[in-house]
């Protein structure tokens, strides 16, 4: 058997590999093996798993955990030794003990010194990176050039300061020498491993071409005339940054076709593609894209749990689990029923700490374990439910009848129905849910369960985000976003963001907006 943990988390048997499971599943194979041949305690496994808030149950579902890897790498690869567990390793099994045997054969010091170097220079060019992106924010250009070319020699594969050179070089003026530099790197990439430049890359080399305007430099200068009216262009098909302060547009980064959902989690912004059946990942630092994870279905609603990202893959009747470390789909759970004429589409998904609930036709909310990925019970809701959100205490299903329903999480039973008008989204904000129709939203106490403000709008209405100071509406009929004063029910300004907005999400003061080429009917 062969364990790697150099690259993505592998384990192969008799040349095949094996499946690992969800995401608890291989980072605690991953801690394992980074300790060898070591006992590593119950306890620091569990803080490993879940960090300073560990769910009651971590005892047990990591001793699951720990029979689910056995089942599938043996039952003597993983010992029981007080205090915790040991996975057994023999030599020249781990991949990490292969490369340093050679780094310390061919340098002459003991692995543990070959591991720390090479620790060390990858937090030192990580560290370099996060410099050059700052300095290219700042405007910089061709001063840049002379220090990031010898950066690129003594790292050939290494595609984020390629990226940085070529931007550099194009902002100097030498558009056909930012092009070369791409094209050299495609091709040492080919050679060396037999891949192409990832799409943060090629997207690079595409707006060099067309001559892009967002590769201009932007000095302190420039975004002083932003503020005093300056307009970035959203392109369909795109994310919309909007500054929550300023209320105006910062940015546009590309992603999929017909983006329909956006989430924020692990780090990152997620973007939900529902006609090339992709979800989108972007680093909100860099402001791009940094990985398409392949779907194979029309993703049409995200929700992020403890440890993955669940998309809802509407008309193929599936719930997909996406481990954000492994940036791979691992599970797919099937809940389109058993007719062969027609299948239950899913409409939208809820993460929770110890359960994910999916609205699933014809009129169902299903409770999903996220441990097992097994659906444990539906509940009928004798309408379709089109969006599902949890406010802590209770489940809330907005349903095609016209009402919000309330479930309780302990007996998942329908307890109270608030007639509203057709809904579109519901969201969850201090004291309150908040339901999106066409043309209105409208605001229910979440304890009385009384509708207490209706607030016209008079557009089309889609994607609904709220908190205790502020509530933001999509305004797909108009372009734009819209921010709603909670207390009094008025609306307090919009943003122009072009096309067709479909949802948002916001963190540390920027709004995220997907944004259609074409509005919806």
């Amino acid at each position: 058997m062969e364990f790697r943990v150099l690259g993505p988390l592998e384990v192969i048997d008799d040349g095949e590999p094996l499946p690992l499971g969800g995401a608890k599943q291989r980072a605690l194979l991953a801690v394992l093996l980074l300790h060898a041949n070591t006992v590593v305690s119950r306890n620091r496994l569990i803080d490993e798993l879940w960090g300073t808030s560990p769910p009651e149950t971590a005892q047990t579902a990591l001793q699951v955990n720990i029979s689910q890897l056995r089942k599938r790498l043996g039952r003597e690869a993983i010992s029981t030794r007080a205090p915790g567990y040991a996975i057994n390793v023999e030599r020249g099994e781990l991949d990490l003990d292969r490369f340093e045997e050679l780094v310390s054969a061919a340098s002459g010091r003991s692995p543990h010194d070959a591991a720390k170097r090479t620790r060390l220079e990858e937090a030192r060019l990580s560290v370099l990176e996060q410099r050059v992106d700052a300095d290219l924010r700042l405007g910089g250009g061709s001063e840049l050039v002379p220090e990031l070319e010898r950066l690129v020699v003594e790292h050939p594969l290494r595609e984020r300061l390629r990226g940085q050179l070529m931007l550099a070089l194009y902002r100097a003026g030498r558009q056909a020498d930012s092009l070369d530099v791409y094209r050299r790197g495609r091709r040492a990439l080919a050679e060396e491993l037999g891949l192409e430049p990832d799409e943060a890359l090629q997207r690079l080399e595409k707006a060099i071409l067309v001559h892009d305007p967002s590769l201009s430099a932007t000095t302190p200068v420039d975004e002083e005339r932003g503020r005093a009216g300056s307009e970035v262009r959203v392109l369909p098909d795109a994310v919309a940054l909007v500054d929550a302060d300023e209320e105006r547009v910062v940015g546009s980064v590309p992603v999929g076709r017909r983006p329909v959902a956006v989430t924020v989690g692990f780090g990152s912004i997620w973007v939900a593609n529902a006609d090339d059946g992709t979800v989108s990942r972007i680093d909100p630092d860099r402001r791009e894209v940094v990985r398409t994870i392949g779907i194979g279905a029309p993703a049409v609603d995200l929700a992020v749990g403890p440890d993955a990202l669940w998309v809802a893959n509407g008309s193929e009747g599936t719930v997909s689990r996406i481990d954000p470390d492994a940036e791979a789909v691992v599970d797919t759970i099937d809940l389109r029923g058993s007719s062969e004429l027609a299948w239950n589409a899913v409409y939208a998904v809820e993460a929770g700490a110890d359960a994910i609930w999916v609205a699933v036709g014809p009129h169902h909310v299903a409770r999903i374990d996220p441990l097992t990925g097994e659906p444990m019970a539906f509940t009928d809701m004798g309408n379709v439910p089109v969006g599902v959100v949890s406010d802590g205490r209770a489940l809330w299903v907005a349903t095609m009848a016209g009402r919000a329903v309330r479930l309780e999480l302990s007996t998942r039973a329908p307890t109270v129905e608030v007639p509203i008008g057709s809904p579109v989204a519901i969201a969850s904000g201090a004291e309150a849910i908040w339901v999106s129709g066409r043309e209105q939203i409208w605001r229910i106490d979440s304890g009385t369960a009384a509708v207490t403000q209706t607030i016209m709008i008079g557009q089309r209405l889609m994607g609904l985000r709220a908190a205790e100071d502020v509530v933001w509406a999509a305004d797909n009929g108009g372009g734009t976003v819209i921010r709603i004063d909670p207390g009094t029910g008025l609306v307090a300004g919009s943003v122009a963001v072009g096309h067709a907005p479909t949802d948002l999400v916001w963190t540390e003061g920027t709004i995220w907006v997907s944004v259609q080429g074409e509005r919806a009917m």
